[in-house]
């Protein structure tokens, strides 16, 4: 998701509000600033941003935030920023909104329903990664998650299709590998990648080309946010990414 989708995610969810006026949307979008786009400083291009990726008609953004200064806002050399009480106050009415909840309700109960040891403590270090606004750390574990899913599903229903398919269609890596039958979780990952593994459960259709899709795509994402870089990773990117795993992946491959 870019920027631009995570603010119309994130506006879709508070109610009204393509009908309140220009004093209350420039107070949000001056907030979502800092909470949203993670900016420290902000000016008037910021706010008619938000304007214009919203197909919003800007009205005087700069008078609405001298108005502010002083009071809601604070402002130095470097620009705009919200005032304490303001932040608290806009963070408490807004920072945990619809589509958090419903994720968090999500992640926990997909916690009391998991069995196994290894994976509830993967999901319960995602939570806590996602509680605390950690984006990277959220899609890094939750991938985590999904692949341990994906593995033990291949133990328990598939693995005599997955060890025949590893060497049909990897044959040469087969005949280098250190183990050629698969046998346990830590066997995956002695000489098999994530995506070959992801690759020979389609090809041996144990998954749908469907799962498999959002698979790869995740597992790049995982991939992107795994080394140092200037992308920045937001909690609806995070929350979408805990979503689509859990709903289209985990919950369909039932173990």
């Amino acid at each position: 998701m870019s920027d631009e989708d995570d603010l119309r995610a994130f506006v879709a969810g508070v109610d009204g509000f393509a009908d309140v006026g220009h004093a209350s949307k420039v107070r949000l979008f001056a907030w979502l600033q800092h909470f949203l786009r993670k900016k420290d400083r902000f000016g008037t291009a910021d706010i008619n941003w938000c304007y214009e990726a919203l197909s919003y008609r800007p009205s005087n953004t700069s008078q609405y935030l001298k108005n502010m200064a002083g009071k809601e806002l604070l402002k130095d050399k470097s620009g705009y920023h919200c005032e304490g009480k303001f932040l608290a106050l806009y963070n408490d009415r807004y920072g945990t909104h619809d589509i958090t909840l419903n994720i968090r309700q999500m992640v926990k109960d997909l916690i009391d329903k998991i069995p196994d040891v290894a994976e509830k403590d993967f999901m319960k270090e995602a939570e806590i990664c996602l509680r605390h606004d950690a984006g990277r750390a959220t899609i890094i574990m939750m991938w985590n998650v999904a692949f341990y899913h994906l593995c033990q599903f291949i133990l328990k229903h598939h693995l005599a299709k997955f060890n025949t398919g590893y060497q049909a269609h990897y044959n040469k890596k087969w005949q280098d590998a250190k183990v050629k039958t698969v046998a346990t979780y830590d066997d995956f990952g002695v000489d098999l990648k994530e995506s070959v593994v992801v690759d020979i459960c389609r090809r041996e259709q144990i998954v749908t080309d469907g799962v498999a899709k959002i698979l790869v795509a995740k597992l790049n994402i995982r991939n992107t946010v795994a080394h140092p870089s200037t992308i920045h990773v937001g909690q609806l990117q995070a929350e979408a990414f805990i979503e689509e795993l859990i709903t289209n992946v985990i919950l369909v491959l039932p173990i």
